[in-house]
This record gives structure tokens, C-alpha cells and sequence, in this order.
């Protein structure tokens, strides 16, 4: 395999990154609002109310209230919860996952790039000015305005799944009334105010217009506001993974696993890092699309049928649809959607082959599938590492590239040692 010349080096050393935070952050509101279900534009809409309220109170930062609410529920993906609809809170104390989800919340957004500030804001949504909110039952002045904010505008998406997007005026008597226990008075007199305004409430109350509003506000106050590095962009994506690995057990790490070992076989390749950098990035947001499809149908402890394989192929497409939007990952994200083509043209979703079905997609097809093998499904235990990349050889030329394959094995035999401990720990 060629190895790089100086000049290569050089050029793939200057490689230039700048892509918008805000855009990543939305596309990541995107995601969380198909967990469990799809057509409520929950985050969304918690974020165009929240940074319309920081606006008007002037002594919030609008950015960070506006990230947070974007993000506020990441830490609630346990399928036991049901975040389309309101809890009262006695339920709330019988759903550990729910009192928890703050705080994983906001341990993510404090080790992500960029979104530290934002994390306080998350770990207080959830408190209530009385002293009986949670995860610390903090209350009164010891809960930021920021955080406030935030838990007014879910209480209010809250009252609009609950009672079906409501008259204006119902709306305002019913926010009056449970939101005064759980916030100042200036926050709930500012967020009627907000509601108030001309035809705002009527585009709050349309899942097509949210939308349009997060991408309206992203631009107007995230302009600046740039990942410009390697580690940046990673971090950010990585909370994609933990979103699309976070259920069922059995798939946590996987993405990252993938782009662990992706990155491996890249460079027994001798790819640039450029490329490198595009495939790791790729891997991290591979299964996103995952999160459309119904979870009875992932947690299956069988063999799909095949109607259910088509809707599980669907989720490349559903990938691209997440990612694309977001400028400067365009190439990510058609790579990402490709990594279930197969190299004789009967993968998914467009039956590509050979040279057609982007490099990173295939090495993404041979990780990907390597990690599946090597770890426990409900309907079948871990296989044996020797076993998998038994599997790899023989699908060599049909499912996988050739080329790809060859690098990969002895990669994925001297990673084996470090691997095997923790695929074997589900069996």
C-alpha cells in the first residue's frame, strides 16, 4: 500500500473545517423528536418559545437558551417513558428515568464541545420554584432564569400535547395555573406575553412551521458560531451516537465502536485524513435513521420477517434525511446512507455496486458488520471474532469489497485481545 508523501501530508494537515453549530444542534432536535414518535415536534417547538422568551427577558443568553432547549430531553430515552404526554408529580417520583434524565442530560452537553454553559440550564429544567421539582429539589432564586425559561416552555408543549393545541386563551388560563408553582412570576408573565404575540401561536401550533422557526433563530443567532476543529465536530456528533445506541442494551457503543475501527482500516489503507476524517464522522451517525423505525420491531428477539426488513432498510434513507441538511456534511451523510449497499448491487437502498457505492460506505459496511457479528442480539449470542471475519472472507466480492476486506482482517486480529472481553460480557 503507497504511503503518503510529504506534499500529501502537508495539504491534509491545513485540512479546513467550519461548520455551524446551530445547524448540528437542529439537526439533533430533529432526531430526538422521532424518539418514540414522530410527529410531535417536541425540542422544536420547547426551543423556538424558549429563545423567543430570552429575547424579551434580555438578561438570559439567548444561544445557550436556545441550545439547551433544543437538547433538554437527551437524557430521557429509556422506552419505558413516554414524553408525549405530561406527568404529574407523583407520577414523576415512580419513574426513575425520568427523575434521572437531567443529569445524564446535562453530562452530555458538559463534555461536548461548545455546550458547557448550556449544560446548568439542562440539569435544572426540571425544578420547580416551590422546592418540589427534581433531580435536587432546588427552588426560588436558586434555580436560573435560564433554566426557567426552559421549564416553562416544555410545561406549555407539555399543556399542547396534552390538550391537543387548544384556543390561545385556554392555553394561557391552563400555563397560568401550572406554571406558578414551577417558575417565577416575571417568567410567566414574559412567556404570555410571548404567546400573545401577533400569529406566533398559531405557528407554534403547526409542526410544519417549527421547523422553519428553529432554522429562522439558528441563523440569527448561531451565525458565528463554528465548529472549526476535528474534535469539535466529533463531540458533537458523538451525542448522535449516544441517541441512536442508547437502546436497546445490547447496541450501546456501537457507533462509536464502528468508527473506532473504521478510522483502523482507513489508514492500513492509507487514506488521507481528510477522508479519514469524513468516514469517522459517518460511523458516528450510520444508525440514526434507526430511531424511525418502530422499536418492536428492534427489540424483536427473532429473525425479521420480510416486511420488517424493508422498514428496517429505511433507515438509511431516514439517516440522510437528518444529516444532509446540515452544511458541510452533505458527503458524511451520503456516505452514512450507503453503508448498506452491497458490492454486487443487492444491498440497500438504491442497489448500488462496485465503484458506484462510496469507499467509506463499504469500509463502513465491513465494520458495521463486523461489530453486529461480534456482539449479542436478543435472538443469538456474540459470535466468536475468528467466526465473523470467517463471515467477511466469504462475503468478500458479493457483500464487501475485496480490497476493503483485506485491510480489515488483520486489523480486526490484532484488535480481537482488547475486543472479545466486553463482547462476551452480554452473552
Amino acid at each position: 500500500m503507497d504511503t503518503l508523501q510529504p506534499s500529501q501530508r502537508t495539504a491534509t494537515a491545513s485540512t479546513q473545517i467550519s461548520l455551524w453549530r446551530g445547524e448540528i444542534m437542529a439537526a439533533l432536535a430533529r432526531v430526538l423528536d422521532y424518539c418514540p414518535r414522530p410527529q410531535v415536534p417536541h425540542h422544536g417547538r420547547v426551543a423556538v418559545l424558549s429563545a423567543k422568551m430570552a429575547s424579551n427577558l434580555r438578561c438570559v443568553d439567548r444561544l445557550d437558551a436556545f441550545y439547551a432547549a433544543l437538547i433538554h430531553d437527551i437524557g430521557l430515552l429509556d422506552n419505558t417513558c413516554d414524553p408525549d404526554r405530561y406527568w404529574s408529580p407523583e407520577e414523576q417520583a415512580n419513574l426513575p428515568a425520568v427523575r434521572m434524565h437531567p443529569l445524564i442530560g446535562a453530562q452530555l452537553a458538559a463534555e461536548a464541545p461548545g455546550l458547557f454553559s448550556v449544560a446548568p440550564l439542562i440539569m435544572d429544567h426540571h425544578e420547580c420554584y416551590d422546592g418540589h421539582g427534581y433531580p435536587r429539589g432546588k427552588g426560588g432564586d436558586e434555580i436560573s432564569v435560564g433554566a426557567q425559561v426552559l421549564r416553562f416552555s416544555a410545561t406549555c408543549d407539555g399543556v399542547l400535547r396534552e390538550q391537543g393545541s387548544p384556543e390561545l386563551l385556554p392555553l394561557l388560563d391552563a400555563l397560568r395555573s401550572r406554571a406558578a408553582s414551577q417558575v417565577c412570576a416575571e417568567i410567566v408573565n414574559t412567556g404570555i406575553e410571548v404567546l400573545g404575540e401577533p400569529g406566533f401561536y398559531a405557528q407554534l401550533s403547526r409542526a410544519e412551521d417549527v421547523d422553519i422557526l428553529c432554522q429562522s433563530i439558528t441563523h440569527r443567532l448561531a451565525t458565528d458560531d463554528l465548529a472549526t476543529t476535528d474534535a469539535d465536530v466529533t463531540g458533537l456528533l458523538e451525542l448522535f451516537a449516544h441517541v441512536t445506541d442508547a437502546h436497546p442494551a445490547d447496541k450501546i457503543g456501537h457507533s462509536r465502536r464502528v468508527a473506532h475501527r473504521s478510522v483502523l482500516v482507513a489508514m492500513a489503507m492509507g487514506l488521507p485524513e481528510d477522508v479519514t476524517m469524513k468516514l469517522k464522522w459517518a460511523a458516528l451517525v450510520h444508525d440514526v435513521g434507526l430511531v424511525t423505525v418502530p422499536k418492536a420491531i428492534l427489540d424483536k428477539p427473532g429473525p425479521l420477517s420480510h416486511e420488517e426488513l424493508i422498514q428496517v432498510h429505511t433507515h438509511a434513507v431516514a439517516t440522510e434525511r437528518f444529516i444532509a441538511p446540515i452544511r458541510g456534511l452533505e458527503e458524511v451523510a451520503a456516505i452514512a446512507a450507503a453503508h448498506g449497499e452491497a458490492f454486487d448491487g443487492s444491498g440497500y437502498p438504491h442497489g448500488l455496486a462496485g465503484n458506484e457505492i462510496p469507499l467509506g460506505a463499504r469500509i463502513l459496511a465491513v465494520c458495521d458488520t463486523f461489530d453486529a457479528l461480534t456482539s449479542h442480539r436478543p435472538y443469538r449470542a456474540a459470535r466468536d471474532s475468528s467466526l465473523a471475519i470467517d463471515i467477511l472472507i466469504k462475503g468478500s466480492g458479493s457483500l464487501f469489497d475485496p480490497d476493503v476486506v483485506t485491510a480489515a482482517v488483520p486489523v480486526f486480529l490484532i484488535t480481537r485481545a482488547s475486543d472479545e472481553p466486553a463482547m462476551h460480557a452480554l452473552n
